[in-house]
């Protein structure tokens, strides 16, 4: 790959998202060797090698913290689409891949696909047989026989949850991912399918091996039990509540916010069995649940769960929610990066890091929106050529 050097009015470089105005990248063999201060650094021998981004912004690539290949709510009928064959799954997660990397994600974390498909993805990308981010993958999601998980398989008992996570881990996952309640509640009651016995199999075995865990989480009696379990990160947490919200900080969790399926009415509506009135009180609910999670100060990353193309609009929603620019583009770079286990590779620009880099229109540490405007997209130092 030849040498090139990219600049830009903005770079937000390190792990404190630091602004250098009229700043410049230089890429070596796929990572980043220097960063210079202003342009007049930039050796003269180089200048042939200078990619101009004029007044744009230079920042990380993205990451999705939380993903499915195989699941495109872009689809009519994508939960009933789980069901597909292993051919036709694969095929969509390849079109999806394609279409989350030139939105700016370079790297994303799959919450569960079937047949394996994220694993087998994960190596061909590494391998440069297709297109789209680096994967941080959990293989077959866990959930109980009775319970919510359209992209999970069933399990009962502590001793088929054991025996699924170690068939996960001999297949080479990153990490363990089980479904603990539904999506959108809309009862009183939070359901909670899966026993505190049959949790504790999971995080023992991830332990054992040294990877971490997730739950598929809304709240209630469910969370309290992933906390007690020792889960390391809840994910969606709608229904989460104040005390909950100091369990979490106190025990140093992370959480995983998506908040389209509560904001996005399209999708609420699908999930809520309710009319539609019912329908936007649980947004009211869940929107007051989520402020109080981010008031409450929770290590967080943002995901997609399968609304591919729509991590920028997802870090839009947190931020309206109360979310700190600098705390959501954070969410979406170095704490995803932290909370992936890829922060020595990507998620931050850094020198020695992977050129996993996207030049977006506007600062979004001004104007969140700039992650909508994406110029350009590095991965690896190499350009995508398709992001107009």
């Amino acid at each position: 790959m030849e040498d090139k050097i990219l600049k830009a009015k903005y770079v937000i470089t390190g792990q404190e998202l630091e602004v250098k105005k009229d700043a410049a990248i230089k890429i070596e063999n796929s990572k980043i060797t220097e960063i210079y201060d202003d342009f007049n650094q930039i050796p003269e021998a180089m200048k042939d090698y200078v990619i101009d981004y004029g007044d744009a912004t230079l920042m990380p690539g993205m990451i999705d913290c939380h993903n499915h290949l195989a699941l495109d709510t872009r689809l009519e009928n994508h939960l009933l689409k789980m069901n597909d064959c292993e051919c036709e799954q694969t095929l969509r997660a390849i079109k999806t891949m394609k279409d989350d990397l030139v939105s700016g994600v370079t790297t994303a974390r799959c919450l569960g696909d079937r047949f394996y498909i994220d694993v087998t993805c994960k190596k061909a990308q590494k391998e440069g047989r297709i297109i789209g981010p680096k994967l941080v993958v959990s293989g077959i999601g866990m959930r109980a026989s009775h319970g919510h998980g359209y992209v999970g398989m069933p399990f009962d008992g502590p001793e088929q949850f054991r025996k699924a996570a170690r068939e996960n881990i001999a297949h080479g996952v990153d990490f363990l991912k089980v479904f603990m309640t539904k999506v959108i509640n809309a009862t009183p009651f939070i359901y909670h399918f899966i026993s505190p016995e049959e949790l504790r199999a999971v995080v023992q075995e991830a332990r054992s091996v040294g990877i971490t865990t997730a739950c598929h989480c809304s709240g209630g009696q469910g969370l309290d039990d992933c906390l007690d379990a020792g889960i390391d990160c809840l994910e969606h947490v709608y229904y989460i509540t104040e005390r909950q919200v100091e369990k979490v900080g106190e025990a140093g969790r992370w959480v995983v916010y998506t908040p389209s399926y509560a904001l996005n009415d399209d999708l609420l509506f699908k999930f809520s069995p309710k009319d539609r009135e019912g329908s936007l009180k649980e947004k009211e609910i869940i929107c007051n649940c989520l402020r109080g999670a981010i008031s409450g100060g929770l290590k967080f990353g943002i995901g997609t769960d399968g609304i591919h193309q729509g991590l920028a609009q997802e870090a839009k929603y947190i931020n309206e929610l109360g979310a700190s620019n600098h705390d959501v583009l954070a969410g979406v770079t170095v704490n995803a990066a932290k909370l992936c286990g890829v922060s020595n590779k990507t998620g931050s620009i850094c020198v020695g890091m992977e050129a996993d880099i996207l030049a977006v229109d506007g600062n979004p540490l001004d104007d969140i929106t700039a992650l909508k405007r994406v110029k350009a997209v590095y991965q690896d130092g190499n350009q995508i050529v398709s992001v107009k």
